[in-house]
Formats: C-alpha cells, structure tokens, sequence
C-alpha cells in the first residue's frame, strides 16, 4: 500500500499559524482528512490510499500541559471532539505538530506520544480507518506518516499542497539529479522543477487538438506520468490539428489515446504514459482519474467537464479546463467574429465552471443520453426534443495550440512562481484584438462545488460524488 496526503494551501496556512510561533516552541494542531482509495495504479498496478484535507482543529493554549523547542504534551479534550467528528463524517485525524528545532524526522517521543493517540482513537471509533501525523519544521518542510490499528507506521511517499501555488514533498526531493535532456530547463528553473515533474502523475482528459499539443507539451518538460483519456477515433479531418496522427492513424480508425500514446512514447524522453479509450466519466477510468495528481481538461464535452469540475472538488485535484471559441460569419469568404481561447482553473476557493456559465447542463444531459441510448438520443433528436449534432466546430491549429501553452505555462508557474505575484484562475484571450482579460465572476448562492466546502476533500462516498444515475 503506498500512502500520499493532499493538503489546500489555506488549510497548510492555518496549521503553520497554529504551529509556528514566535517563541519556539513545539505546538500541536488537528487535521480531519477525506480518503481516496485506488485499487489499482494505472502507472505501477499497486494500491494507494489519499489522505485530502477537509478541515483545520485548532488546540487551544489551555490545553498545553506542557512545550519547550523539543517536546509538547497536550490534553486530549479537544482530540476527543475531532475523534466523534471524523466518526460522523468517516474523516481520518492528522495529528500535527512543529519541530521549530530544526528536527527533519519524527523523534522517539514522537513515536510514543502517537501510539498513545492512535490507541485511544481506535478505541473509541472501532473501526480500521487508519490516521496520520504531520510534521511542519521550522524551514515550513512538511513529513509525514500513516498510523495503522495495529500501530505499524508507514511513510506517506508524496504530500501535495495545491492553492495559488502548488508544492510537493517527497524523499529525494532535493537530490541532484541531472539528465541531459532537461539540463537547460534546470538552468532556468533549478533542479527541483525537474524532480517535481518526474515525480507528478498528469492526466490530459481529451486527446483532440488542444488535449495533443497539452501533452505533448508536458512530456517534453519532463512530466514522468501521462494518463491520456479520450474515446474517439482518428479521423482525416483532424490532420490538420493533431499532434503525432497521421493518415494512416486515420485510415485505421485508431484511437485517439492510443496514437498519442504512441507518439509521446516514441520520443524517448522517459515519460510514462497510459492511454484509455473512454469517456473520462466511465467507471472505468474511475481508478485512472484518480490516481492523477494534475488534471488538464482538454475536452468540449459539456457532461465531461461537469464531470471533472465536481472531481476536482471532492478530489482536490486542480483541473486546467481549456477552451476555444472560432465563430466566421456565413457569408462567403467568411469574416472572423469570435475569436477566444479560455483557461480555467478549477480548485476549491476558485469560481467552478457552472457559476461561471461555462458549462451547459441540459447540453451535458443530451451528451449523456447519447452516449447511455444512441436510438433514444436519435429519436428525441428527430422530435426536436434535443438539440442534435450540428455543423463541426471552426478550429484552427495555431490557436489550440497558443491555448494549450498558456495552460501548461500557468502549471509551470504554479510549481517555480516565474510570474512573481500573478496567478491567473479564469483568463479569456482574445485572439483577434490581441488582448488578454480576466473576467471576474462570484459564486452562485447555492452552489455546492463554489459557494460551500461540504464538498470539499470529501473523497470516496456512495454513491460515488454523491451523484444519482
């Protein structure tokens, strides 16, 4: 079993407020986690278990029996509390403490102060759910390890912060480790960007124009993990836009995935990709899906991003939600009177895709009843009861490319901060008045993605999202 935690920026904020004070002294707080549990790696084949962040438990200062820069003891009321929450709310605990000292391990008294919590919790929940501690050093370093009913400790491999900025702890993290390949991107960013991409599992959910260029893109940076979804075919009309097609690819009627696949791996760079022929949604890519640290959505498909935005959400997983919009007028030749590409990034705290009027939900429903019955879809279609497939969309190679760079480049920025203080979260381009705009936008009353946290790292629950078939 391999075990990794998730963690929001805000809540890693919290804890080092409640953890990291001026004089010194080691402080505890409380972490309750969601749980994400992967059968089956889509890259390795083993099993792992995601810790996500859901919220912050303070301890307050009458509760410290005793702290100096080695050691705290605290009394367990509040630990009780957390306990019946995360009971209700089949939540893990998190004991976290700081080792202001510089100490870059768990220490002895580590060992034994933990085994005394993890006793009591396990005899008050009864049940196997395992939990977890944190370290945040002085350094703002994070360790972590998993706390098992039987007491054994097991490493977390890979804790993850994502917000504004994304950050990632792992062993080795530090290493120098120079492959030719990437020597001139570590001139430029260090070599921790590199290791950090090697390290990160990315998904690109849509292998067409934008989805190709994305990660093709992203292998060449050195990303060691590609998980590529799409459920469509190689056509003649896509040449003109998909990287590493060819005729014939298409004369064949292979899958999209699988050419990309090919094309990615075939450039010897290292990266490790896997490709499934099915719509992103499927239970059978459940697994996949989850398993993916990064998420950039490549797609048109309206269910497909609903989809992914409310993933995004339970999973706190960031998904780069890419779009473009060309709209000629008819006449002939046609004149040019939209011209847009669009990044969004989908995270809690941000504004999601529907209360951005991004996604279209009675779109994503006939998308479903096409995909779930074809001869019903056809019928409603032909009674004007559904919109229907109309004419193909205007794309142009030159623009979903320019749209896929802005995405992997803001992905880029979130690991090293070249762009010093700007994060983009929603950003319209328009092409034709060479003019970048970052609409605003707020939080629809209601909303259970956006406008609350219910949701937020929640994790596996049945049935699965909480979502009605």
């Amino acid at each position: 079993m391999k075990y990794t935690l998730t963690i929001l920026e805000d809540h890693r904020l919290e804890l080092e407020v409640l953890v990291l004070q001026d004089d010194g002294f080691e402080r505890p707080a409380l972490l309750l986690c969601g749980r994400s549990s992967i059968s089956n790696d889509v890259w390795d084949g083993g099993a792992e278990l995601r810790f996500l962040s859901r919220m912050v438990i303070p301890i307050p200062e009458n509760e410290i029996i005793s702290h100096d820069e080695g050691h705290v003891k605290w009394k367990t009321e509040t630990f009780r509390k957390a306990l019946k929450i995360a009971e209700k709310e089949n939540l893990s605990v998190c004991l976290v403490h700081s080792h202001p000292a510089g100490a870059n391990d768990f220490s002895s008294v580590d060992d034994s102060n933990e085994n005394e919590l993890v006793e009591i919790a396990y005899r008050r929940n009864g049940n196997e759910i395992p939990h977890l501690s944190l370290i945040i050093t002085q350094e703002r370093e994070l360790i972590a390890r998993v706390l098992t009913k039987n007491l054994k400790m097991e490493p977390v491999g890979l804790i993850r912060c994502f917000g504004d900025r994304f950050s990632f702890y792992y062993p080795g993290k530090y290493d120098a480790i120079t492959r030719e390949e990437f020597h001139r991107q570590q001139l430029a960013f260090g070599k921790t960007l590199n290791n950090d991409l090697a390290k990160l599992r990315v998904a690109v959910i849509g292998c067409g124009a934008t989805g190709t260029c994305t990660a093709h893109l992203l292998a060449r940076l050195g990303v060691g993990h590609l998980l590529l979804v799409d459920n469509d075919l190689v056509e003649r009309s896509n040449l003109s836009r998909l990287y590493g097609a060819n005729g014939a690819d298409a004369d064949a009627g292979r899958s999209k995935a699988q050419v990309l696949k090919d094309f990615i791996a075939g450039i010897g760079i290292g990266c490790r990709v896997r490709a499934v022929h099915d719509w992103v949604g499927s239970v059978a890519c459940r697994d996949a899906i989850k398993s993916a640290d990064i998420i950039f959505c490549c797609t048109d498909d309206n269910s497909g991003r609903i989809f992914l935005n409310r993933f995004g959400h339970f999973y706190l997983t960031p998904v780069f939600d890419m779009g473009i919009v060309i709209e000629p007028t008819k006449t002939d030749p046609p004149e040019i009177q939209t011209l847009q590409g669009r990044l969004t990034i989908i995270l809690p705290g941000n504004i999601c895709l529907l209360c951005r009027n991004i996604v279209d939900k009675k779109l994503a429903a006939e998308e479903q009843l096409k995909r779930n019955d074809p001869d019903g879809y056809e019928r409603q279609r032909q009674e004007a009861y559904v919109t229907g497939s109309g004419n193909p969309s205007p794309a142009v190679i030159t623009f979903t490319t320019e749209v896929a760079t802005m995405a992997v480049n803001e992905f880029l920025h979130r690991i090293t901060g070249f762009k010093k203080e700007s994060f983009t979260r929603h950003i319209v381009r328009f092409f034709d008045q060479e003019e970048d705009r970052r609409p605003g936008g707020e939080s629809k009353e209601g909303c259970p993605m956006c406008n609350s946290k219910i949701n937020w790292g929640k994790g596996d629950v049945e049935p699965f999202m909480d979502q009605a078939y």
